[in-house]
């Protein structure tokens, strides 16, 4: 009997830079007052990577690693990947964070806050043959 095991997992480390930009400052994740938050919390986030991540074909070990802002209006902009586990894994990360739901923003002094934000996501898909890898 065969079968397929796929396993997302979202490790989190959170990062910030701080830039001008000719629509507002972008804040450092530790210079806000309230970090910017997926509705429901990380562990939500990590069924919503699991449910919509389309992996290839190919098995797929690694890590994709994307930067992107939190507007102030908890869309998700400016998405950048800065590193790829191949196979097209940085592109999928891009278009499943496209399609996330608003994100509760950061805030500083009680008003929402453009800010920059880091999140790993570690990929391992193996398949399982009668408990033996392959």
């Amino acid at each position: 009997m065969k079968v397929l095991f796929c396993v997302l997992l979202v490790n989190i480390s959170i990062f910030g830079y701080c830039q001008e930009s000719t629509r507002d400052t972008i804040y450092k994740i530790d210079d806000v007052d309230i970090k910017p938050e997926f509705p429901g919390g990380m562990e939500k986030f990590g069924r919503f990577m699991v449910k919509n991540f389309r992996f290839p074909d190919e098995r797929i070990k690694g890590k994709v690693i994307s930067v992107f802002v939190i507007e102030k209006d908890g869309y998700i902009s400016e998405i950048e990947i800065i590193q790829d586990a191949g196979y097209g894994t940085g592109e999928e990360y891009t278009r499943v964070l496209k399609k996330s739901p608003k994100w509760k923003p950061g805030k500083k002094n009680g008003s929402p806050v453009r800010t920059k934000y880091m999140l790993p996501l570690n990929l391992n898909r193996e398949i399982h043959i009668n408990g033996n890898n392959r």
